[in-house]
Order: structure tokens, then sequence, then C-alpha cells
């Protein structure tokens, strides 16, 4: 049923087939979900990390995809497709409602997210994106909670509407501060307490 897929760092997963019915857990490495706009600027949705169950909403929905999946890093996908899941779950209906509550909580965790990544001056949408990351893709560690997602900062300026340079100017602020260390794309939050303060300074 299920299957291996290997996308080098750039890859999109679906170039071909948008309607291709199928859920995917990221093994290893990660996943990019963004949207380009008609003026051709890049929007990124979401992030998806190891252990990441993506595209859950393809046992319900036929519509073709709409965003575009890609890999950001060398990435091990396992592909689910979708008829053979819904047939596992029609066995065992008792599993749509934890289906169900699974993708309540990621929806809760999306929207989150784009809030944001929209709201408040952008000291404060950083900090928010950065705490929100961490509460779903974070590894706790002896220095703090690392995000378990490569992130360069193209990336993140891409969440949050800005330049690579404004990104910089900012993170390196926050590493000056003690509030996050960084290393090589890799971001560790030290001060989460901290972090929360700037974001809900606008609120």
């Amino acid at each position: 049923m299920a299957r291996a897929g290997h996308y080098p760092r750039g890859t999109e997963i679906y170039p071909r087939d948008p309607r291709r019915r199928e859920a995917f857990v990221v093994v290893s490495g990660g996943i990019e979900i963004s949207r380009v706009s008609a003026a051709g600027k890049k929007f990124v949705l979401g992030l998806a990390g190891p252990r990441d169950v993506v595209g859950l909403v393809r046992l319900l929905d036929r519509q073709p995809i709409h965003f575009a999946y890609r890999a950001h890093a060398d990435s091990i996908l396992l592909h689910l497709p979708a008829d053979a899941l819904i047939a596992i779950l029609d066995a065992e209906p008792a599993l749509w409602r934890d289906i169900a509550l699974f993708m309540c909580a990621r929806q809760g965790d999306s929207l989150r997210l784009l809030n944001d990544q929209q709201l408040g001056s952008l000291e404060q949408r950083m900090a928010a994106t950065l705490v929100g990351l961490a509460r779903i893709h974070g590894i706790a560690g002896e220095d703090g909670t690392e995000l378990g997602l490569r992130l360069p900062q193209e990336q993140l300026g891409a969440m949050l509407g800005v330049t690579r340079q404004s990104v910089n100017r900012l993170l390196r602020g926050f590493e000056e501060a003690g509030l996050i260390a960084t290393d090589y794309n890799r971001i560790t939050i030290r001060d989460p307490l901290a972090l929360d303060g700037i974001a809900a300074a606008g609120d």
C-alpha cells in the first residue's frame, strides 16, 4: 500500500499530477507548503518536518491540489494512497474520530501560525512565528527548544512577507539578546517566555 520516495532539496512533490489523492508522512527532511501570487510573490503557508502527516484532507477532498509541496531539504516521504487509507478507516469506523481530532488540532495550529505571521510589527510577528513553530515542531534539548526544521532566512522571509535582510537583522538582534541561538539554518529557542512577551506586546 505505502511507498517511500526520496526528494532532493528543491524538488516538487506533485509536479505532474495535482489530482493524486494520497497523504504522506515526512520520514526525514522537511516540506514547504506554499503558493505563488499572480504577481509572482511566494507566500509560505506552512512547514512539515519529521513525523508530520501531510495531506489528510485528501481523504475527503477530490479537488486538485492548489498549493505547491516542495522539499526544502533532502527528504524521504512515505506515501499513503487515499483509497487504501479510506478502506482501513471504513473497516474500523472509530478511527475516523481520531482522524477528525488530528485534523482539527492541525487546523488550529495552522490558523494560529498564519495569524502570527500577519498581525503586529515585524518584531512581534517574528517572535510569534518562532514560538508557534517551536510549539508544532520543537525538540526539547539542554540548550532550549530546537526547531525541528531546516529554516533558511529566505523561507522565514517568505512566511512573513519581508526580505532576507530584514529577517537576518531581526534574528541577530534576538540572538544578541539571548532569546535564540542560530547555527546554519537551525534555530534554538532559549527564552520562549521573552519571545511570548514580544509577540503579545501589541495585543
